[in-house]
């Protein structure tokens, strides 16, 4: 193949002064980026292999040159998931997790086919369609077929007649138009890093070019080959997830008796039952009315696999609606994380044609994909009704394939049109790459999306003994982005730095990650708080004791939702605001008049220095009956289990010492 044992020639320049234009290879790429310093370009390549007669499409990508060598010792493909989001737009989190590997290396950032500017699916319906918590059924998998549709209705071939494009969005496709950019660069063997579908791009990719390779990292991976269409291990990860979370937390392992399972077990049969409404913060800082049911749950419950926020939340949520009626907690979470992670990007930062073109063309269904809609439905309603009514217990089967269709397709494909191009993504039997290719696989304890249950551990051992597994605890989808903790990207540099050390290589660390902080409950009064313990010096009353648990648990509340938030205000659990200014150190808060419980409110400020981890918070809290108690207190976030904050004060001339759970 062309130039794999030419190391591309990059000049350790500054931005300042790096050229407007530069030539890798074959193609000549401008500079369009400074912080770090990048370059853009594209190669045309064929929107369907099969014919002489295919029109050409635009693949874009960028190029970032090694810092501080030339020649650069190599190169690191990056490749996002979805399938839909532009691998380009997550630039800054492929950067920060190389670290200094981008001293001596390149890092090419490719967005595939169907993606950021690579020819763009635009298909309208799609992209317009923001009902939230609607994303299923019989209207919603009409706009998916109206998209197969306008893809056959898009492109035309030279002598005229129209490409039937539906199916050619496909990842083998995708793996060829990459391989092309990669020889087009003369870019010698590539680290490949692919994380969620990217890693099920590279799957395939490395299957086909095993040459262009020096290593593969595959971040929350899940199998190409003999994937299940029912993905039942979503389910089982689930039960064992949350348990775990809650049993690792002091605060809500002494909040809560039995297994955290058993809890939204119940809470599901609540609102199965009778869904909740009411008011509920979203994600810009205002109220809105929400709607909690049985489907919101099980989204929920997958958003978990790769969002802590629900993992944190959930249980405690559960537990206020359960046994106090107060349903306050569990819509804030609710409109939080179905606002935030089930409200798709716009074009170009993710393609939704994108995203069914790719689960509806390689992704195994529960029916033929070359039967007519009618037989499809029939085979589809057939497969639903033989599946044990336990497989996602609590949630029935019927529940269960309504979620999200962006998170599991399960009906949304019965209308695709049918393909005239079968491509398959993966042609040959395990092993998938020869021994000569170092194999990283990463996997999150937490991750319910891509379990190490049947979809890590199966993929490592497909892609043969080259390959070694590394499980992370603690962490949910893709672990590298996770910013629980710096391990992954520790154990991924070394990985990178000295490929054929991996089998030997120290991951020791990955045992090792903080766990969530899960809450320990949402008080509906200041009296049903849980009391920080005292310390020596303490001399105040229980009151001050539960002020001081309310008030740190409000502050760590605000720094957990701060990443979800649109715009610099907050409200308060049940009143009150709070008004966030990032800063060069991290995030400074000021609460006024917050209502973590009915009867107090909390003003005061707060900094969480990111650095180092630290949380510094000086508050006051006005119960409604009783003086105020004034408090500081520091702590650290993603803290090592046991880690508490440390709370001195006053409540009037008594003095308060004493700590609590760190949230």
């Amino acid at each position: 193949m062309l130039g794999l044992a030419q190391p591309v020639a990059t000049a350790a320049v500054t931005a300042r002064t790096a050229a407007a234009s530069i030539r890798v290879g074959s193609l000549k790429l401008g500079k369009c980026g400074t912080a770090p310093l990048t370059y853009c370009g594209s190669l045309k390549v064929p929107l369907d292999y099969s014919s002489a007669a295919s029109p050409d499409i635009s693949i874009g990508f960028q190029f970032l040159p090694a810092t501080a060598a030339s020649p650069a010792a190599g190169t690191i493909l990056a490749v996002e998931g979805g399938p839909g989001f532009a691998t380009t737009g997550s630039e800054s989190l492929y950067v920060a997790q190389a670290g200094s590997l981008l001293q001596t290396r390149n890092m090419l950032l490719v967005n595939l086919r169907g993606t950021g500017n690579s020819t763009p699916l635009d298909c309208k319906g799609l992209e317009s369609y923001t009902k939230l918590q609607q994303q299923y059924g019989a209207k919603f998998d009409r706009l998916v077929a109206d998209c197969g549709r306008q893809l056959n209705h898009t492109w035309r071939y030279r002598h005229g007649g129209w490409v039937h494009a539906s199916d050619l969005f496909n990842t083998a496709y995708s793996a060829r138009d990459v391989s092309g950019v990669v020889q087009a660069l003369k870019l010698g063997k590539v680290d490949l890093y692919g994380d969620s579908y990217g890693s099920w791009f590279a799957q395939v990719f490395a299957s086909r070019y095993p040459a262009e390779l020096r290593s593969v990292t595959l971040d929350s991976t899940y199998q190409v080959l003999d994937l299940n269409p029912w993905y039942s291990t979503t389910a089982v990860t689930a039960r064992r997830a949350f348990d775990q979370a809650c049993s690792l937390s002091p605060a809500c392992a002494a909040a809560a008796r039995g297994p955290s399972w058993g809890r939204i077990s119940a809470l599901a049969r609540r609102l199965a039952r009778a869904p909740v409404t009411g008011l509920a913060t979203t994600t810009d800082g205002t109220r809105s009315r929400m709607t909690v049911s049985d489907l919101t749950l099980v989204n929920l419950v997958n958003n978990a696999g790769f969002d802590p926020i629900v993992y944190r939340d959930l249980d405690a949520a559960a537990r206020a609606l359960l046994q106090h009626n107060d349903p306050a907690p569990l819509l804030r979470l609710a409109s939080l994380s179905i606002g935030f992670d089930d409200n798709n990007y716009p074009l170009p930062e993710f393609s939704d044609g994108l995203y069914f073109a790719v689960s509806c063309t390689d992704y195994v269904q529960l029916f033929s994909r070359d039967a007519s809609p009618a037989v499809r439905q029939r085979q589809y309603s057939a497969a639903v009704r033989r599946e044990p009514a336990r497989t996602f217990a609590p949630f029935t089967v019927a529940q269960w394939t309504s979620m999200d269709q962006y998170t599991e397709a399960y009906s949304a494909c019965l209308d695709w049109p049918a393909p005239v191009h079968h491509i398959a993504p993966i042609t040959r039997r395990p092993p998938l790459v020869p021994a000569s290719v170092p194999v990283l696989v990463m996997s999150g304890t937490l991750d319910s999306l891509t379990p190490r249950l049947d979809g890590a551990t199966l993929v490592a051992s497909q892609m043969g003994k080259s390959a070694r597994l590394v499980t992370f605890a603690n962490l949910t989808h893709v672990t590298l982005q996770d910013a629980n903790d710096s391990c992954p990207a520790s154990v991924y540099q070394t990985f990178v730095a000295d490929p054929a050390g991996l089998p030997t290589q120290n991951v020791s660390c990955a045992a090792k990650i903080a766990p969530v902080h899960t809450v320990g409950s949402y008080p509906l009064y200041l009296a049903q708080a849980a009391a920080a313990r005292r310390t020596a010096g303490d001399k105040a009353g229980r009151q001050a004791l539960q002020a001081a648990t309310i008030a740190v648990d409000a502050v760590g509340d605000e720094i957990s939702r701060s990443p979800y938030l649109l715009n610099t205000t907050d409200l308060g659990l049940r009143g009150g605001s709070v008004t966030l200014r990032y800063t060069a150190t991290g995030l400074a808060m000021r609460l006024d008049a917050v209502r973590w419980v009915t009867d107090a409110t909390i003003d005061g400020t707060a900094t969480w220095n990111q650095a180092t981890g630290k949380v510094t918070a000086r508050l006051t809290v006005h119960p409604r009956r009783g003086a105020a108690v004034r408090l500081t207190a520091t702590w650290l976030v993603f803290g090592q289990p046991g880690q508490y904050a440390v709370i001195t004060g006053s409540q009037g001339k008594a003095a308060l010492a004493a700590r609590c759970p760190a949230p």
